[in-house]
Parts: C-alpha cells; structure tokens; sequence
C-alpha cells in the first residue's frame, strides 16, 4: 500500500470515529428505553382551567342538569280566563307554563315598572320636594290632589304600591326631562335589554299603545329585581304618604292583592314582588315573583283576565300547579329523574 493511500485511510477513519463519539455524547437513553424500539416523551397530566370568579377548579359531571324537572306528564287543568299567561323559572329560565306567551298585548299599569327603572338609573334625590298640579291629576288616581306637596320618596311609593298614575306624573316632571325624552328611555331601556315586543307611548299605561308580550314581560320583571329600592316598594302592603302642606297622612294600598292576602295564598309576603295593570283595552294584567317553602323562585304572568280577583287567583293556581309538578336541582326525587 502506497504511503499516500494509507494516510488518507488514516485520516478518515479517524473523521468517523470523531462522529461517532460526537454522538454518544450528546445523546442519552433513559434506562427503560430498548433499542429498536421509538419511544416517545409523554405529557403531563391534565389539569382544569379556573371558571372565573370565586368559582373553585372541579371535575364536573360530563352532564349535570340545573334545570326543574317534571315529576309527570300531568296538563293544567284549571279554568283560565287570562288571554294569555307564562311562567318562568327565574334562575335557569325554564318555561314552566305557557299559553300565548308572545301574543303582543297592552301592559296598562305593568308600565310603571319600565318607568321606575328608567327613573333609577337619573340622578333623584329622593328627598326633594314637589307640588302635585292640576295637569298631574286624572279620575283614575285618587291618592293626590292638586296643590299638596310631597317629597319624591312619598311619590315613588304612590306611584307603584298603590299604582298612582298622578305620582308617576310628578315623577316624571321632576326628573327634569319632558315626557317624550322620558319615553324615549323607556323604550331604549326595552331595546338594550333585548325585551323586542315592548313598547311605550307614555310612562304610566293609560295609553293602550304601551304593549309587549307575556314572555318578555317576565324578563322585564326579573330585570326590575336587580333594584333593591324598587323591590322594597313592590314588597310593601300598605304605605302612609304625607302632604307636607297638610296634617294628615293618606293610607295607600298595594294593588297586589296576593301580597296582602285579600286573595287567600300559602306564598311567603316578605317574597312577593308583583305589578298590576288594567284599562279597558287589556282588561286585567298581573306579573308576579313568588317562591315556594325551599327558596326556588318563578315569574308569572297573567294577561287579560276576565276579572280584578281573577287575575290573581290564576297566577296563584299557576303557580301552585308548577311548584307541585316540577322538581329542583337541590330537591328529593330530582336525582331519579335524571337516570
């Protein structure tokens, strides 16, 4: 062999050998791993994702349902004069009744609670005080009379416990805003909420142009209970206004009449938030929040009956039937209903 062969021999297998322990230095096996064998790297071990909020990491059921469930296939049997009523659970939203839930019908009076809230999101200060005009007085309100005055707190309870349409009207005239301005926050307050079928003309209901449907009704209800101040009103049986300019105070009833029981009812008073509503075109309105003995709350609405006791006696029964047919979440039996 040439001098020159052999050198270049040398030289590259020296080159390989320099490879090779190039690579066994810089790679490792682990101890379980077989050659001939790919192994591949394995991932942790899944953990959840924090839900937001105060709520703590769990494995949740792959289905949990939250929802009422019926006990039977039993129908409402009860006579209903209303032309339309509905029922919702407040928490979950489950329709728990419904006959003609979407049919657009005049609110009457319901209105009042639109008006209460678009009055609690201005700047009111609730002790202020206003005289009551002549403008402000109609033949259905008898609360007030022209030329008392009253602080703005006494007006807001006239106005919705015993359903004044003459307080309201001072109301609105205090606020600063004409009447035309205030209705176009009552309407822009539905359209934000999403409630599409209300609409309003004027704040108090005496118009039968101010209309909606049950179903969004009840979502006006729920959304009025967020404002603690017009719940405490809605809560209140009885309240005494006081004319400043006068030495008597003026008993006011609640229109509801399942709060102050004149309409016999097993529900709770310190749990009953309601509003009435009636002209001659809607006849007899009434949407309620009522609870049962275990806490769970539902909405109802009543449109069109035939009567004032009607009214209420139906949402009663209504809800009766729906708190003896349904089952909650947190209830015995509701378990077997989900196997």
């Amino acid at each position: 062999m040439s001098p020159k062969l052999f050198n270049f021999l040398s030289s590259f297998g020296l080159a390989i050998l320099g490879v090779a322990l190039l690579f066994a230095f810089t790679v490792s096996f682990s101890p379980s791993q077989k050659f001939g064998r790919n192994s591949f790297p394995k991932s942790n071990p899944r953990t959840i994702a924090a839900i937001g909020g105060d709520i703590t990491p769990v494995n949740f059921p792959a289905s949990q349902p939250v929802v009422p469930l019926p006990r039977d296939n039993s129908e409402y049997s009860a006579t209903l004069t209303a032309r339309s009523a509905y029922a919702v659970d407040e928490r979950s939203g489950t329709v728990l009744f419904s006959q003609n839930p979407d049919e657009i019908w005049p609110l009457a009076s319901i209105s009042k609670i639109m008006s209460a809230i678009v009055i609690m999101d201005l700047p009111v200060r609730w002790d202020a005080t206003t005289t009551v005009l002549e403008s402000d007085c109609d033949a259905s309100s008898h609360q007030l009379i022209a030329g008392e005055i009253y602080t703005l707190d006494d007006l807001w309870s006239a106005a919705l416990i015993g359903s004044s349409n003459s307080a309201l009207r001072v109301l609105v005239r205090a606020t600063g805003l004409t009447e035309e301005e205030f209705v176009g926050r009552m309407n822009k307050k539905a359209k934000d909420l999403g409630l599409a079928t209300l609409k309003f003309s004027e704040p108090t209901g005496l118009n039968a142009a101010n209309v909606g449907s049950a179903r969004d009704t009840a979502e006006l209800l729920k959304e009025t209970l967020r404002y603690e101040k017009i719940v405490t009103t809605l809560k209140t049986g009885e309240y005494y206004i006081h004319p400043l300019n006068k030495e008597k105070p003026r008993r006011v009833w609640s229109t509801n009449w399942l709060l102050t029981k004149w309409i016999p009812n097993d529900f709770d008073s310190k749990n009953i938030c309601g509003k009435t509503g009636y002209i001659g075109e809607a006849r007899y309105n009434f949407t309620v929040r009522l609870t049962d003995s275990g806490g769970h709350a539902i909405i109802v609405v009543v449109f069109g009956a035939e009567s004032d006791e009607s009214r209420f006696s139906e949402a009663r029964d209504i809800a009766d039937w729906v708190f003896g047919r349904y089952l909650w979440p947190d209830e015995d039996g509701y378990g077997q209903l989900t196997e």
